[in-house]
């Protein structure tokens, strides 16, 4: 939409929303659509209504539950109250906090801009384009037969059925299959009308420093740095560069996606089950085991 000049990613969020809507600030600094894209904004995990800051290695099933339920009946209301009430700690674009929440207001400002559901402008501008027809938000009856269920220490889980102001932060479900077009997409082995676009959220933007985010990434044989793009993780030894996104849900499942677009390799894993049983997703931070040593040693080799 911003190579469309439909939004400029520099424009402060309140330009997008309506005018009843309080939008914070830090010392009159606004928060910007690219902050929202990178976790720069100094919004919390979550918004206040339900778990602010959920801790996703809880172990507790109840709370596990308890989420599952209120996430599921969020409303815009909400979405716009909890903005409001939100006091930012740092200025934006300072530091990288990964925010479900802001994630969720960026696809709600776009789909405003759109004037369509964010479920129809993805699948207008992505989903249609790539040919991925077995991605989406609800699930029909034959995708609910093929669901794999998520699981948390051997147990099932319910079903993270996200309302609507949430689900742009993870609430799209998906198969191998097009997870594969998309990573090919990315790479540049298919030609579309978003080519463009992919290359430019590949673009670094911001470093991650130091602390828990980056954590992983400095007690690895790895010498990579990293970085944030537009959605994307970027890893670099300044020879290198991973595109990458890993993916945490409470619902028990984690994932990774991870490319070398100039050697036009890319690999996806997906698992059932939960990052505490299974640590698919912090294969994200580099190499420390047999398999994320392979997984690594298969992207940059």
């Amino acid at each position: 939409m911003a190579n469309r000049g439909l939004v400029n990613s520099e424009d402060p969020i309140e330009k997008y929303l309506p005018p009843n809507v309080k939008v914070p600030t830090y010392n009159g600094q606004k928060i910007t659509l690219e902050n929202l894209a990178t976790h720069t904004s100094g919004l919390s995990e979550f918004g206040s209504h339900c778990i602010q800051n959920f801790d996703g290695l809880d172990t507790n099933i109840q709370t596990r539950h308890f989420f599952i339920e209120c996430s599921k009946n969020y409303t815009f209301d909400q979405l716009y109250q909890d903005l409001s009430n939100t006091t930012p700690t740092r200025e934006p674009g300072s530091k990288y906090a990964y925010s479900t929440f802001g994630i969720g207001l960026l696809g709600h400002i776009l789909a405003l801009k759109a004037d369509m559901s964010y479920d129809d402008l993805l699948k207008e501008r992505i989903l249609n384009v790539l040919g991925m027809n077995s991605t989406s938000f609800g699930l029909s009856e034959v995708q609910k037969s093929r669901l794999a269920i998520g699981h948390l220490n051997g147990q099932e889980l319910p079903f993270w059925n996200l309302s609507r102001p949430i689900e742009p932060g993870g609430g799209l479900l998906s198969s191998m299959s097009d997870m594969l077009k998309f990573a090919s997409a990315n790479l540049g082995l298919i030609d579309t009308k978003i080519t463009n676009a992919m290359k430019d959220s590949h673009i670094i933007i911001k470093e991650v420093g130091s602390g828990p985010e980056a954590v992983y990434f400095h007690n690895t044989v790895t010498d990579y740095t990293p970085y944030v793009g537009l959605g994307w993780m970027i890893a670099t030894d300044f020879g290198t560069q991973i595109v990458e996104k890993n993916g945490e849900s409470i619902g028990g499942y984690n994932s990774l996606i991870a490319l070398n677009p100039a050697k036009e390799r890319g690999l996806v894993i997906m698992a059932s089950t939960d990052v505490l049983d299974l640590e698919i997703a912090y294969y994200q931070y580099g190499a420390y085991d047999e398999l994320s040593t392979l997984i690594w040693d298969l992207l940059t080799n």
